[in-house]
């Protein structure tokens, strides 16, 4: 896919992994991003102008993906302010730290909140999208997690890693679902370079990176431009590719 005259939307767009890919894609020369946002408002009122200088057209837009009312409200707009859609990236997540031996600690509400925000959250976004999507012949990424396919004690929780890897086979789902107007692919990211993994880790943080990255082939964790060059990649050269999840993990996978 060319990027020229391109219109992305990206959720969980305002900071992070979200906000690489929207600066990702403000590079390589889409002409509208829409960075969406549950709670982030001047994270992403402060993107949106950034992206706005290099001379793209940016705006926030507030849904909660938990909502879908607000999620097809926000597919309106953008049909409003843009009058098409061509990339959606399903970035919005949202996770809780329960150790993976912690069944008790690990609720139902809990569970809920995970599998609704990272699962339904999606599916609610592309089913709203499609068929703006199909008239452009556009194409979803989703952001799952190398949770999703590795069972690691490091895990932040049971319950994420499960939505996680059932956003891999979603992913596959819609693929067949939505073709052969629209393409759908999968990024599974490993241990990423964040601000919220670093106002998790807190003061230990840096070592925390240090002892991961020992781990890894390359010696190093992601930065969430590894992750959004992944992205732009699926979108921009993999027009034969549809339902495939591209692990970007370092190689951590492969011992």
């Amino acid at each position: 896919m060319e990027l020229q005259g391109r219109v992305a939307l990206v959720t969980g767009g305002a900071g992070g992994i979200g906000g690489a890919v929207v600066r990702s894609l403000a590079k390589g020369g889409v002409s509208g991003i829409v960075i969406g946002y549950r709670k982030s408002a001047k994270e992403a009122e402060k993107l949106a102008s950034e992206i706005e200088r290099c001379g793209v057209k940016a705006v926030g837009i507030q849904a909660d993906v938990q909502s879908d009312e607000q999620v097809r409200g926000m597919i309106g707009k953008i049909k409003e302010d843009f009058g098409r859609l061509d990339i959606l990236v399903n970035n919005a997540g949202v996770t809780h730290w329960v150790k993976l031996a912690d069944l008790e600690g690990l609720t139902d509400a809990i569970w809920d909140e995970i599998l609704d925000v990272n699962v339904k959250g999606s599916f609610r976004c592309a089913r709203a999208a499609a068929q703006m999507l199909a008239e452009t012949q556009g194409v979803i990424v989703n952001i799952s997690s190398i949770s999703g396919v590795l069972a690691t004690s490091t895990i932040s929780s049971l319950a994420y890693g499960t939505a996680k890897a059932a956003l891999i086979y979603m992913t596959k789902g819609l693929a067949v679902a939505m073709a052969p107007r629209v393409r759908v692919n999968c990024v599974a990211p490993a241990f990423t370079d964040t601000p919220w993994m670093s106002q998790h880790f807190g003061a230990e943080y840096q070592q925390v990176i240090a002892n991961a990255s020992s781990a890894y082939p390359l010696q190093r964790i992601a930065s969430s431009e590894d992750i959004a060059g992944a992205v732009l990649g699926l979108v921009t050269g993999g027009d034969f590719v549809t339902g495939q999840t591209l692990i970007v993990d370092g190689g951590l996978s492969l011992s």
